[in-house]
């Protein structure tokens, strides 16, 4: 079967081709999925340059070990190269190993939620059938690719981790994202308000088409003075961040008294500095999500618990994203390319099935 694999670590996509390797079987517990379509996102682009790999190696658990991993018990290492890539997807469950839970999905279309060394760029993928979530008919299989990773992420950082409370006030940054434009339709449906960061006027001009309220454009220099305009000289209670470098930075002054922070993602490849006293006079929180390590430390019933509440939102339409555009599995190499050019606006798809 043809398989999206990475080679070697790269800054580029020199090492990423298309492979033919060998159709894989279910194990108890297990199912065949026959993938159709796939979206490229961000964590994607670190498995191919090694960003998890290298910040793995600076965790404490990590600190003799040749081979990093995800915990501290070393369960989860990361995988060892060549790999197949692809975080999430959806496909038909064609074959099911032993078990009530594999074989319930027999034939039901799913969205699964993948990874290297198991990645779901690939025309089958065994998953564990605990990662196989059937998602609703009426879903087309472009939205039901991105079932997963955007749609839980967001969702658990405003209402789990964070925690955002009705009335207040979230602070954003890349907020054209399809992440950032999900927790904008969030704060519409809960009832909390948000400032919406970007980089540039022609990304301002398209959310504020798109009928978004407060969105500024800012690289942090005057980020504090604009949410003081804003919210009354008060600051936020609730920020989201997946930038880091001097934007975080700014955002973290921009917190109001007792405020919390979250970090996500590192499109600046620049540190973020923190002075103490930051956090220290106004009592702030600063903390880390990563989807993977975040769902290893919930309850199983607490997960099903979210993905039902996930899935009720998104047959609203609440998480509904734009295409960019798709393209068939042997131009993944044109796909990438065009996931990051700049100023794309939407996701881009592999179309598998």
């Amino acid at each position: 079967m043809k398989s999206v694999q990475v080679c070697q670590l790269s800054n580029s996509f020199e090492h990423v081709s298309v492979q033919e390797v060998p159709e894989p079987e279910p194990g108890p517990g297990e199912v065949k999925v026959r993938m159709l379509c796939c979206p490229v996102n961000p964590s994607d682009l670190n498995y191919i340059r090694g960003d998890y790999r290298d910040a793995l190696g600076r965790m404490v658990w990590n600190l003799n070990r040749e081979v990093p991993t995800f915990d501290p018990e070393g369960l989860m290492a990361y995988p060892e190269l060549p790999y197949a890539l692809g975080g999430e997807g959806v496909g038909v469950v064609e074959k099911c190993g032993s078990g009530w839970l594999a074989k319930r999905l027999q034939g039901r279309r799913v969205a699964v939620a993948g990874g290297p060394p198991k990645g779901t760029w690939q025309e089958y993928v065994v998953v564990d059938a605990k990662k196989a979530l059937p998602v609703p008919e009426g879903l087309s299989d472009q939205q039901a690719a991105m079932f997963i990773v955007n749609p839980l992420s967001a969702y658990a950082m405003v209402t789990r981790v964070l925690k955002v409370k009705k009335g207040s006030w979230l602070l954003q940054s890349a907020a054209g994202s399809a992440l950032g434009k999900i927790v904008t339709r969030l704060g519409e449906t809960l009832g909390f308000q948000t400032i919406n960061i970007v980089r540039s006027e022609q990304g301002a001009s398209q959310l504020r088409q798109l009928g978004t309220e407060h969105v500024v454009v800012s690289d942090g220099s005057d980020l504090s003075h604009q949410v003081a305009s804003i919210t009354g000289g008060l600051g936020v209670q609730y920020a989201m961040d997946a930038v880091g470098g001097p934007l975080a930075e700014a955002m973290l002054r921009s917190l109001d008294l007792g405020g919390h922070m979250v970090l996500y993602g590192t499109l600046d490849d620049q540190p973020m500095t923190l002075p103490s006293r930051d956090l220290m006079m106004p009592v702030t929180r600063v903390s880390g999500f990563f989807a993977l390590n975040w769902l290893a430390n919930q309850h199983p019933l607490q997960i099903l618990y979210l993905l039902r509440q996930i899935s009720r939102l998104q047959v609203s339409g609440l998480f509904n994203t734009p295409i960019a555009q798709s393209f068939p599995l042997n131009e993944v190499l044109t796909a990438l390319e065009t996931a990051t050019a700049k100023g794309r606006q939407g996701k881009v798809l592999l179309n598998i099935g």
